[in-house]
């Protein structure tokens, strides 16, 4: 007998324990605590509320958290349309964001393989290989470092030449689908490369719900913007896109 075909008070006690074995894994992660002015330093402005720009990303958090309710999706990529668009600097201050929501469970991992750049935003040293990880050889409770409450964090600080290969790997998918069902995330974000500088983001569309596309103000052309829109609009959902390093927005 499954899940679906139990009785509605039997079911809730099957997702009350998946729940509870949950929080088990996300106790066991080793804790740090953020340094909130190397944070600020470093631009994460959802850290503290003294920006004002902390409200454009509470804004978006709160639109993709509702369209994420709506149609059952957890699973979100955050790429640049070509390099240097700021796609860390989005994803980093949308999971800090969401992490002030408590009751709302959030991972965020470094996907960007030839420059990851997580963890010196969060200021968090020997972050272990998220290769190894992904390989299968370390459980997500031993890996994942837990920064808040809800907030887990899947860093790396080295570089992988073959990044591509590595994300569309089986074992990739598969350790991503053990996350799940044995962290019951309600938000996992996942900081890729550029769309128009490499093939990891086609690679990897396959293990995400949808896309937030960001655009590099005074940097990124309209013709680069269309075609970024038109390749992920061919392979799956572009929830947004974010325009960052614009007059009066994202610093």
């Amino acid at each position: 007998m499954t899940n679906e075909t139990l009785p509605s008070a039997q079911r809730a006690d099957v997702y009350m324990n998946l729940g509870d074995e949950a929080q088990v894994l996300w106790d066991e992660m080793h804790e740090i605590d953020l340094d909130r002015a190397h944070l600020m330093r470093h631009r994460i402005v959802t850290a503290e509320k003294s920006s004002p720009a902390h409200k454009r990303f509470d804004m978006l958090r709160t639109r993709l958290l509702l369209a994420m309710r709506e149609h059952g999706w957890t699973r979100i990529a955050v790429c640049g349309v070509t390099e240097g668009c700021g796609s860390s600097f989005v994803a980093a201050n949308l999971a800090m964001s969401v992490a002030r929501m408590e009751t709302v469970r959030t991972i965020l991992f470094d996907m960007h393989f030839t420059k990851p750049s997580l963890a010196e935003l969060f200021g968090v040293s020997n972050p272990g290989r998220l290769s190894d990880y992904l390989a299968g050889h370390i459980a997500p409770e031993e890996f994942l470092i837990r920064a808040d409450e809800s907030l887990a964090l899947g860093l790396n600080d080295t570089k992988v030449l073959n990044s591509s290969e590595l994300i569309q790997q089986m074992m990739t998918t598969d350790v991503l689908s053990e996350m799940q069902d044995l962290l019951c995330p309600d938000m996992v974000l996942f900081d890729l490369p550029s769309v128009l500088d490499s093939d990891d983001v086609l690679g990897f569309l396959p293990n995400v719900d949808g896309v937030l596309l960001v655009v590099g103000g005074g940097e990124s052309t309209p013709e680069e913007v269309q075609r970024a829109e038109e390749i992920l609009g061919e392979r799956t959902q572009l929830l947004g896109v974010v325009l960052n390093k614009a007059e009066g927005l994202f610093a």
